[in-house]
């Protein structure tokens, strides 16, 4: 048996090689590193490894893109994700081996059905009718440029929906510093704006390609496939233009306090701290309420140290600090609802009130949208070793809230839409509570989990995508983290920053948060991600087709 040579090692260590590099440069396109535009050209290497390198047999095709595209994945997902280390070393390792299988389905899905193929790239004069040599190439990259992006809009989807979902750091969150380009998600969510540089991305590689073989045989084509890609970013770039170019809307300046504690997650829960905890509440609100009278003073997740209801010194405590002036407080606290002497629901809950904790007027929100392994345990009763891992973390399941109401701001004409910790990256959750009324966005935080980490940095990039898509705007109250306000076109208009702490600061934020009056229902408001199940439907019709053509 003849040794391998040089060349074969190499091109046996190349194509998972390319597909470590993809991984990688996608990660860089997220906080902490913020590189845009690597979210153009990540998939290069990986679909070079996928399209055009050597494989024995043509039915491992699929085999193999699944391979590489799950080791992608793993290691995008291990490097974006590993923040999470700082709750559970376990969780770390076992979420980018689970969310890899989505980029894994991809990577398969395009080194077959979404693979360009050279003969149709590129065919020699006189061996095809004389259209083809006008649109048969573009029309054959388009194709696959359109099931490739399809198909990644789709798992992406899938991704944010199954167990809940964790859809963190879709391709179109790389872009939350491009307020030009994000101005699409008000018709097709974060989700659908992950089309753009997964299509535009297969066009320019087959682009090149296409120049390479008509460079070979001295023939030049129309590359109609390059103009309508073009096209399409340029058209996105333009309707954001419009957007963000508009005048401010009319509204109500609501001033607002965002108290920050930047409590350490170890301190948080120990009660010889809890004394000190609400005195620092009181002070920081004191403080500002007599030097800048505000409408609203906002305190993150979790903010009292027993459940809202069930201590009595609750009470007594809130009707001091909404005794200093008028104005509404908002806070995240525990509630538990006794069903009987043993049986009771405990949820992550968000409280409106004004004037007094005794009034009739309080208005609770329970957390709908539970973090696996955060606020729950899936299947800890069916699976025992789930319970005995994660029960330092989650030592009792939270239970889900079913209403999706707004809540009524005291005293003024507008709707408080309540978002809990990470409810404000879900935006299928948030769009139910959209009325064609004067609304803003509530999120109180706790990002205190995961220290002093991009995770905090990344949620905002998430939650920003929320105010495009519905045309509200947000106030934001972290434990620590980014505590600050968004208009409704995704801009930070305010945050809490410090030159040496940055963002992880003890204080607090006294700004204005301007409240369209007429917002519009926007039409990812009304019907969602019909987008994303439009091309997605569409991709899995091109499979199919492709599946039967193979089979003939």
């Amino acid at each position: 048996m003849a040794k391998p040579t040089t060349f074969q090692y190499m091109m046996r260590f190349l194509p998972p090689l390319l597909a470590i590099l993809s991984g990688g440069l996608l990660a860089l396109c997220y906080p902490r590193w913020n590189i845009e535009e690597m979210v153009w050209l990540w998939a290069f290497p990986l679909m070079v490894a996928l399209w055009w390198l050597p494989v024995k047999k043509r039915r491992r095709r699929f085999r193999r893109g699944f391979g590489l595209g799950y080791l992608a994945g793993i290691v995008f997902f291990g490097i974006n994700f590993s923040w999470i280390s700082n709750v559970t070393v376990l969780g770390a390792i076992i979420l980018p081996f689970y969310l890899g299988l989505y980029v894994a389905v991809w990577g398969g899905i395009a080194a077959t059905a979404g693979r360009p193929r050279d003969g149709k790239l590129h065919v020699p004069e006189g061996e095809a009718p004389g259209r083809f040599a006008m649109v048969g190439a573009s029309g054959h990259a388009l194709r696959c440029a359109f099931l490739n992006a399809a198909a990644w809009v789709g798992l992406e989807w899938l991704r944010g929906w199954v167990f809940t979902g964790f859809g963190w750091n879709g391709l179109g969150v790389a872009f939350h510093d491009n307020l030009n380009l994000i101005q699409i998600a008000d018709i097709v969510g974060v989700t659908g704006l992950s089309f753009l540089p997964i299509f535009a991305g297969s066009v320019l590689l087959t682009t090149v390609r296409r120049f390479q073989l008509e460079i070979r045989h001295q023939q030049l084509r129309p590359h109609l496939d390059f103009g309508i890609a073009l096209a399409t970013v340029a058209g996105t770039f333009l309707y954001g233009l419009g957007h963000t170019l508009k005048p401010p809307s009319e509204g109500t300046d609501l001033k607002c306090v965002m108290v920050q504690l930047a409590v350490p997650q170890e301190e948080k829960w120990d009660p010889s701290n809890a004394l000190g905890i609400v005195r620092e509440f009181e002070q920081f609100t004191t403080t500002y309420v007599e030097s800048t009278n505000p409408d609203l003073v906002l305190w993150p997740e979790s903010s009292l140290p027993s459940p809202l209801f069930v201590d009595p010194g609750n009470g007594v405590f809130l009707n001091r600090i909404l005794s200093k002036g008028e104005f509404a407080l908002m806070l995240g606290a525990n509630d538990v609802d006794f069903e009987s002497e043993n049986a009771f629901k405990a949820y992550n809950a968000a409280a409106l009130m004004a004037g007094s904790f005794d009034s009739p007027e309080l208005q609770v929100y329970h957390k709908s949208h539970l973090v696996p392994f955060g606020e729950f345990v899936p299947f800890r009763d069916a699976l025992p070793f789930l319970d005995a891992w994660f029960k330092h973390v989650v030592p009792a399941d939270f239970d889900r809230g079913r209403s999706t109401e707004p809540l009524q701001f005291p005293g003024k004409p507008l709707q408080v839409v309540p978002l809990i910790c990470f409810e404000d990256t879900v935006g299928r959750l948030a769009r139910k509570f959209i009325r064609p009324e004067s609304q803003f966005l509530v999120n109180v935080t706790n990002d205190g989990w995961f220290r002093q980490s991009p995770a905090a940095e990344q949620h905002v990039a998430n939650a920003r995508f929320r105010c495009v898509e519905l045309r509200r705007p947000m106030a934001r109250a972290c434990n620590t983290g980014v505590t600050c306000l968004i208009d409704d076109r995704g801009r930070v208009t305010a945050i809490l920053n410090d030159p040496e702490s940055g963002v992880f600061v003890k204080g607090a934020l006294a700004s204005t948060l301007r409240v369209p009056s007429d917002p519009p229902m926007t039409f990812y408001a009304r019907f969602g991600d019909v987008f994303t199940f439009i091309v997605s439907a569409c991709a899995l019709v091109l499979i199919l087709l492709y599946r039967r053509s193979s089979s003939s």
